[in-house]
């Protein structure tokens, strides 16, 4: 093969990619329903306001998976004095604590309802975010 053939398949190649890209990224039916439900996630007020991003990790059968950065055999204490020091010091019944707690659950609530409300979407289930206390150096209860 010639050296004007191989530059002639690599740019068509590489045309072909940059277009099936370009359809992909610009046309909401043809982008990842992952990437749309993330996007409808960032776009609610009162989840964007919230120290924590919740994130689609997986979409199957009507099943959003959504990060979290509480698990039931982990404890959410860790995360709330890490996204607020001045929990730290203070005991798990101090008003403030109970009031950061509060507003977690609130927060997850409003997370499901965001999902809920899509039309394909039927019900949530939630994984634990390692990646997040990994990327905060909070160690995992264990």
């Amino acid at each position: 093969m010639d050296r004007l053939t191989l530059t002639s398949i690599i740019a068509s190649a590489a045309f072909l990619i940059f277009l099936i890209v370009s359809l992909t990224w610009h046309n909401d039916e043809l982008r990842p329903r992952i990437w749309q439900l993330n996007e409808v996630l960032e776009q609610d007020p009162e989840l964007a306001e919230y120290p924590y991003d919740f994130k689609v990790l997986l979409f199957l059968n009507g099943v959003v998976t959504l990060t979290s950065p509480q698990a039931s055999d982990v404890p959410l204490r860790p995360f709330l004095n890490r996204i607020d020091p001045s929990l730290a010091d203070k005991s798990a019944d101090a008003p403030e604590v109970v009031e950061a707690e509060r507003r977690f659950r609130a927060i997850e609530m409003q997370a499901i309802r965001v999902m809920l409300s899509q039309s394909d979407v039927e019900s949530v289930v939630w994984s634990l975010d390692r990646a997040w206390y990994h990327k905060n150096r909070v160690p995992l209860a264990k």
